[in-house]
């Protein structure tokens, strides 16, 4: 299925799950705390491909960290472009797993038909 203007196809064969992006605001209390506030979600189709796993012992607590990435399509079931809407404190969840984003979305050959993203959850 090419996107309007080019013949490169987006590979929805290979984006077989669904993830859920919930977009989070900043913002500051009156006590001068800062808080996270979820907005609005987004529905947009994916991969996931697991990428590392790590044990460490924090406060005497054995914490365990999962990394995967994330290949998402361009635009969400709303047709919202997906790369505009993911920023640091967004989070993604997959079957029932939250995972926090650490970064930006990385536009894949610049051609606007994957988006590579990067995300980890804590246990």
């Amino acid at each position: 299925m090419p996107i309007a203007g080019s013949s490169m196809p987006i590979p929805l064969g290979l984006l077989q799950q669904s993830a859920t992006v919930t977009t989070r605001t900043a913002g500051q209390e009156t006590s001068g705390a800062f808080e996270l506030t979820a907005s609005t979600t987004y529905t947009v189709r994916c991969f996931v491909q697991p990428s590392s796993t790590s044990d460490s012992a924090i406060y005497k607590r054995e914490t365990g960290t999962t990394q995967i990435t994330i290949f998402l399509a361009p635009t969400t079931s709303t047709g919202t472009n997906t790369g505009s809407i993911i920023n640091h404190i967004a989070t993604i969840t997959v079957d029932g797993v939250v995972y926090q984003v650490t970064g930006e979305p990385l536009n894949l050959c610049s051609a606007g038909r994957v988006y590579q993203l990067n995300v980890f959850r804590e246990t």
